[in-house]
Parts: C-alpha cells; structure tokens; sequence
C-alpha cells in the first residue's frame, strides 16, 4: 500500500525547528527596524537643521551670525520654503508639528542646533 502525506510526528518535528529559527532570527529583525527609525528620525532631524542654518543665511539681517541663540519654528522654515513640508515625518509616519522650534546656538563662529520647544532667544 502506497503511503501520501506526512506523519503527525513528521510535522510536529517540521513545527517545532521551525519555530526555534524564528526565536533566534526573530529578535534581530526587530533590532534592525528600530535602528532603521532611529535613521528615519536623525536624517530628518539633520534636514531640519540644514534648513534652519540655510533660513540663517537667508535673514541675516534679523538673525545676525554672532553669539546669541535663535529659536525659528518649523513653519517659519517651510513658509521660507528652507524646509518641504512633506519631508516632516516622524518614524511613525505621523507629521511632525509645525509649531516645534529649533534652537540655534552660536558662540565664537560655530552653530549649535537643537529641537526645543523651550527655546529662548537671547
């Protein structure tokens, strides 16, 4: 008599290897997509201070490059169009809100930047 299929014990031991792969693969995966968010959100981060800086250069009249600290909220850099508005996502994908500021600081010719909502100009 001809035999078809599996055994239970057959696709049991087919189950259970295959579950011991997906515990040991399964928490570097994982560390991948949150080191891939972390890279969403810095690179985006780094476009919001390139933009600022730019916004800097644009208004040097108003915003002097001497030691001081400038706070600009993100709309002020999209309505100057130094930021794109479709570019503001969080990892998320939820957009980021307008009214956050970044930071700028200068002290002896260097430019520090930061996202800070407490920011104070001074």
């Amino acid at each position: 008599m001809k035999k078809n299929g599996f055994t239970l014990a057959e696709l049991l031991g087919v189950i259970v290897i295959l579950s011991l792969l997906m515990l040991l693969v399964f928490p570097s995966i994982i560390k991948q997509l949150k080191e891939g968010e972390k890279q969403i959100s810095t690179a985006v981060e780094q476009l919001i201070f390139n933009g600022a800086g730019s916004y800097l250069r644009d208004h040097i009249d108003e915003y002097p490059l001497v030691d001081a600290t400038y706070c600009l909220t993100l709309k002020q850099l999209v309505d100057s169009n130094d930021l794109k508005e479709s570019l503001l996502i969080d990892s998320k994908g939820k957009t980021l809100n307008l009214n956050q500021k970044v930071e700028i600081k200068i002290k002896d010719g260097k430019k520090s930047y930061q996202m800070n909502d407490q920011c104070v100009e001074g």
